[in-house]
């Protein structure tokens, strides 16, 4: 690939669990969101929007220059048409700017009902051609999440051809991002996202949003002829866990991703805290924004890689991979399903005075620790003392262990309301 080759800085994408993620998310650097309604949505157990909040979602996007996209990305069914012709009418009255579909039914449906909404093509589409991505964006998409099994040389191969071969790319696109592509996240064990087991085993289903995540048990394995006797396979006492894939993590090459000429670099984790996509939107914006500005320097920058990589490890995750990006065949983990963190996630702060702040409780802590508090905007990682902490009724506390208390700690500090707070473990 040519180094130095980055034409436009692409688009953060970020999700977007709640309203509180949300707002979270823009803080930190977010460009834009993907957030799910209630309907229609692959995250059905996420916390998602109603239309008033939407409403409140967009009002504030378009506040501050940002994007907001809604998810609409089930395997749709013949009894799901008719509200799915209604949801896209009242999602275009709202104003978002874009939703993402899955399905074909569902594309030619939206694109026929109101053709002026925005449609991304869901990574859950199989995208993995040219010609397959040119279809879309020939048939009116204005942007496609691409397969998570390409390589990177693949994903560059995709854009020259439709460089040369798409009309829409040809011109401009009207400026939108044409590509998407994940940088960072939880990875699905089936292909593309596409998968049964948990409607087999659990009777909830993936392709319509309600996952139960049994890619993530423990398993046996054993063979019919042999029956108890099971087999091991890099396993520990509690099993083996064959369908676990490591997350993604693509900071460490992001020039190489970015090079690809990939519009939108997408996180993936609506379902998981304000504390992870506080932290991993920021260590994303400084990363993107450098790259941007030197790609070669940060190619060769170990200090700042170092420093990107010790704030994604400080968020709960599997072990990182680079997927399938590298050309290689992803990879699983086999001997646990537990997550892997550097940090406890200690609070939020509400309020800040000259010489304190007020802290909202998300986990225990002590008198006289040492916290971290991560500041947006801000490089530096801020750390105050505990040196006292006082309780709403003016008591003086040894530890504050209530969840969603209000406490107030010592700080001198530039830290803003909205600054998430930690712990190193």
């Amino acid at each position: 690939m040519t180094m130095n080759n980055i034409k436009t800085k692409p688009e953060l994408l970020a999700p977007a669990g709640n309203f509180t993620k949300m707002k979270t998310a823009f803080m930190y650097g977010a460009d834009a969101v993907y957030m799910g309604g209630h309907f229609f949505s692959l995250r059905s157990q996420a916390g998602n929007f109603s239309s008033d909040e939407m409403r409140e979602a967009v009002k504030l996007a378009n506040s501050l220059g940002k994007k907001i996209y809604i998810t609409m990305n089930i395997i749709s069914r013949d009894s799901d048409l008719d509200r799915i012709a209604e949801y896209a009418r009242e999602l275009y009255e709202i104003g978002v700017h874009g939703v993402i579909v899955a399905d074909l039914g569902t594309f030619m449906l939206v694109r026929e009902t109101v053709p002026k909404l925005p449609v991304h093509v869901s990574t859950q589409a199989n995208n993995l051609n040219w010609r397959t991505i040119k279809f879309w964006l020939d048939n009116g998409a204005v942007r496609v999440n691409l397969a998570r099994e390409l390589s990177l040389e693949e994903i560059k191969g995709i854009n020259d051809n439709l460089i040369n071969n798409c009309e829409s790319v040809k011109n401009g696109n009207n400026g939108e991002p044409y590509l998407e592509a994940f940088v960072h996240g939880a990875m699905c064990m089936s292909f593309s996202g596409r998968c049964m087991l948990s409607d087999y085993m659990a009777g909830r289903s993936s392709n319509r949003g309600d996952c139960a995540q049994p890619c993530r048990w423990n398993y046996y394995v054993s063979e019919e002829r042999r029956p108890g006797e099971y087999i091991q396979v890099e396993d520990n006492e509690r099993g083996t866990f064959i369908f676990n894939s490591k997350d993604l993590c693509m900071a460490e090459y992001l020039p190489e991703l970015m090079e690809t000429g990939v519009g939108s670099l997408k996180i993936e984790g609506r379902m998981k805290s304000e504390f992870y996509t506080a932290v991993t939107v920021r260590a994303y914006r400084i990363a993107i924004d450098e790259c941007f500005k030197d790609p070669e320097g940060y190619r060769n920058n170990k200090e700042l890689k170092d420093e990107i990589m010790r704030e994604l490890c400080s968020v709960s995750h599997r072990d990182y991979s680079t997927g399938f990006y590298l050309g290689d065949k992803g990879e699983q983990i086999y001997t646990t399903s537990s997550y892997l963190r550097d940090t406890d996630f200690i609070g939020v702060v509400e309020e800040t005075s000259e010489n304190e702040m007020f802290l909202r409780v998300k986990g225990a802590f002590n008198k006289g620790e040492t916290l971290e508090v991560v500041v947006p905007g801000v490089r530096e990682i801020v750390t105050v003392n505990a040196e006292y902490i006082i309780n709403e009724k003016g008591e003086a506390l040894e530890r504050a262990a209530n969840p969603m208390a209000l406490v107030k700690i010592p700080s001198d500090k530039r830290i803003v309301p909205g600054s998430v707070v930690r712990r190193r473990i």
